[in-house]
């Protein structure tokens, strides 16, 4: 499919298309070769007769090359694009695109033949597929920490995100997943320096550039383009989302269960980190404190349920899980200081006590709980008269 604005130019392309294919003497390789002024009647032409590779002018009016590749990308995930263009800095932006290759004009039989061979020599990598009837792997994508996707049983992978704003743009596609998103509300936070014509260039790629990723982590993700309503839709279909699993698990112990304890324990380590929580995305924190704090509430439930039976050693391990996560949350402090106490380990009872009072002091010009002071200097106390004993 060829699709340039310009009757000459696409008129010229698409003999010299027909001549490359004739002179590696592959001309049989091309069973229909069509040719468009207008992108939206080669969008409508490809509905109903996919093509395999797409000769595409980016310097179009009303819609740039680089939006077209994007619903051709969307509608045909398996096409191959080759940008035309008479600007190098859009040859840039081709690469950027991964598009399969790009050609300057005029262009020239000799660039025209390399294409031809990058085209024959992809085909000739690309086995035939044999279609099995199989149940669909159900992926997961993890969020706690670091984004991370996991198709099946297999190995759990970090994405290959070719540039930092494509990272984040799916982290807020799928934030919001479900939803329509404006490409106004997008530009808006993501390029507000830029005009709008770059500024809507750049998220094209972007949004191209997820879509690669994606495909490349073989996930099944669309990422919706509605040209009504101007923006983008994530959704998500036999997905597993593991913030979303274990706030739903968590909701659904029940106290009376004899096993609560052990599944509540199981989730609370299962809490990795925030979520989202090594970005420094804003947009998240409203999120990613709503979980912080259900996972507090939920920790300090069982921090008095070991401290009522005096399991100190298991109390101890969720109490630095604790401390790590909020270190200004003292109300368990006393139970951390007892457990030591009944362990034996009184070197690091007092290591604790002195730095939980020195974060108070120079985080919050504050001093620690008086029951917390009260219960450290009476144990000193106690601690001096057996020594004086001894």
């Amino acid at each position: 499919m060829l699709v340039d604005d310009e009757n000459l130019a696409l008129l010229q392309l698409e003999r010299m298309i027909t001549n490359a294919f004739t002179e590696h003497g592959v001309q049989d390789q091309i069973q229909e070769l069509k040719s468009f002024q207008l992108v939206q009647q080669a969008l409508d032409y490809a509905k109903q007769s996919p093509p395999d590779l797409i000769f595409l002018d980016i310097q179009m009016p009303e819609i740039t090359g680089l939006e077209a590749a994007e619903y051709f990308q969307q509608m045909l995930p398996e096409v191959e694009i080759i940008f035309v263009t008479a600007y190098d800095e859009f040859a840039v932006k081709a690469f950027e695109l991964n598009a399969m290759d790009y050609l300057l004009k005029p262009v020239s039989a000799s660039r025209l033949s390399k294409t031809v061979n990058r085209i024959m020599a992809r085909r000739k990598d690309k086995q035939p597929q044999v279609l099995v009837e199989k149940p669909q792997a159900k992926q997961k994508i993890y969020c706690f920490n670091h984004i991370r996707f996991q198709v099946g049983d297999g190995i759990i992978e970090y994405p290959k995100w070719r540039t930092a704003k494509a990272q984040e743009l799916f982290a807020f596609l799928l934030h919001h997943r479900g939803e329509f998103v404006p490409k106004y509300s997008i530009i808006n936070m993501f390029s507000p320096e830029l005009d709008k014509k770059r500024a809507m260039t750049q998220l094209y790629t972007v949004i191209y550039q997820i879509r690669k990723c994606v495909k490349e982590a073989n996930l099944e993700i669309k990422i919706d383009n509605d040209s009504i309503q101007e923006g983008y839709c994530l959704r998500l279909e036999n997905t597993v989302i593991d913030v979303e699993q274990w706030e739903k698990e968590l909701n659904q112990l029940q106290p009376q269960d004899p096993q609560y304890y052990n599944k509540l324990e199981e989730l609370l380590y299962q809490y990795e980190g925030d979520y989202m929580g090594n970005y420094d995305y804003l947009w998240a924190e409203s999120e990613r404190e709503r979980l912080r704090q259900l996972w507090i509430s939920n920790a300090k439930d069982f921090l008095q349920h070991l401290y009522a039976i005096k399991d100190w050693s298991r109390l101890l391990k969720l109490g630095d899980k604790m401390n790590s996560f909020s270190p200004y949350e003292f109300e368990y402090g006393i139970y951390m200081m007892e457990a030591y106490d009944q362990l034996g380990q009184y070197d690091k009872l007092k290591q604790f006590y002195e730095k939980q009072e020195q974060t108070m002091l120079e985080e919050l010009d504050l001093p620690l709980p008086e029951d917390m002071i009260h219960w450290y200097e009476a144990w000193l106390a106690s601690r001096k008269g057996i020594q004086n004993k001894v």
